[in-house]
């Protein structure tokens, strides 16, 4: 019986570095082909993310097909406003931030500097080091050459730009075909497995493009919304640059725990030069409408959809953006959350059917004496 079992721990072993060769072989072929993977990766976030959006308009009697071409005209609608309206200006006002950007610094030293001396006045006893309150170390000339450097690589941007909306184009064709043939495509994935594991592969496969997919098309929801409300509130209360502000908060706000810390970081330097009030307005207003993101919009949109405890999100995005940077700080919940279902689904019932093995051995080692 040992030998038998040492035989399909073998077998395992060997399934499993054939495996680990097919995956190392793929990530060499991927490197040489980077924008056609990048199409393809795309593709299939879109489609994780319509799939959802898709099933709930069939639960209202809409065929599927035509739920699909729905949610995809309104998608191409609101990228087209995006490139046509809000990329420009968004362009526009960061270009007019950096080429103000070395006075900018001398407003916000002039504004620290009085705020050191208000405060050694009404409190004496307390010692604040000017260096502390100092950013002209950064150098204006060392800010004016970042300006005059950044503004010079417009030129390059536009490209990249161009080159990021064919790929995003080309992206979403691809991603309505998967989402069209997905019955095909759930059938050609099962089929890579052992006829006994078809159907438990399918169900994970269900369940990894509902959470991912969930996750995805919320977060996208939810972190416009929030982009939107604070760029038009900031608009409201006379913000010069309240169309960049909200641009940057709906994308901080997709990164968690982290992103809007750094975006009320920016908000502070972008709205420094026009006085405190100002400050405590967009800071306020900001700090609001984070926290109604977080305690109406998400429960709202995006529910339970991860199913990962506080902690593990916490590492999550750590280690995620160590290991990844900002693509690591975005995705590192809804990994954690793929990595705890391929655990559920094999290597937890694995390390069990291994432990019951390990039992049984013993049991009858035990008794043949």
């Amino acid at each position: 019986m040992q030998n038998a079992v040492s035989g399909v721990n073998w077998r395992r072993v060997w399934v499993i570095a054939g495996i680990a060769l097919l995956c190392v072989l793929a990530l060499l072929v991927a490197r040489r082909i980077p924008k056609t993977i990048s199409v393809f990766v795309i593709a299939a976030f879109v489609a994780s993310a319509v799939h959802p959006i898709a099933r709930r308009l069939q639960q209202q009697r809409i065929p599927r097909v035509w739920a699909i071409v729905l949610v995809f005209v309104i998608l191409i609608l609101v990228v087209a406003v995006l490139i046509i309206v809000i990329l420009p200006l968004a362009i526009a006002q960061t270009q007019l931030l950096l080429a103000n950007l070395p006075v900018y610094v001398q407003l916000i030293q002039t504004w620290l500097a009085d705020a050191r001396l208000d405060v050694m006045r009404h409190f004496p006893m307390i010692n604040l080091p000017p260096q502390f309150f100092d950013v002209q170390h950064l150098g204006a000339d060392r800010v004016g050459a970042l300006a005059a450097a950044t503004l010079a690589s417009v030129g390059a941007l536009a490209l990249n730009v161009a080159t990021g909306v064919f790929i995003a184009i080309s992206a979403l064709i691809l991603s309505f075909f998967i989402l069209v043939n997905h019955r095909q495509l759930a059938q050609s994935f099962a089929s890579l497995f052992p006829t006994r594991r078809r159907e438990t592969a399918l169900r994970l496969a269900l369940q990894v493009v509902q959470v991912f997919g969930s996750y995805i098309a919320g977060q996208v929801i939810v972190s416009a919304i929030v982009g939107l409300l604070i760029g038009g509130g900031a608009a409201l209360l006379g913000f010069k640059f309240a169309l960049l502000l909200g641009v940057i908060s709906a994308v901080a706000y997709a990164i968690p725990i982290l992103g809007m810390l750094a975006a009320h970081a920016l908000a502070l330097v972008m709205a420094a030069p026009f006085g405190w009030i100002m400050v405590l307005k967009v800071e306020i207003w900001m700090f609001v409408i984070a926290r109604i993101g977080d305690n109406v919009l998400v429960p709202k949109i995006m529910g339970r959809s991860v199913g990962v405890s506080p902690i593990a999100v916490m590492f999550a995005v750590f280690a995620g953006g160590e290991l990844f940077g900002l693509p690591g700080l975005i995705l590192g919940i809804p990994a954690a959350a793929l990595i705890k279902l391929v655990w559920g689904y094999f290597i937890g019932p694995w390390l069990h059917a291994q432990i019951e093995i390990a039992d049984v051995s013993s049991g009858t080692a035990s008794a043949e004496p």
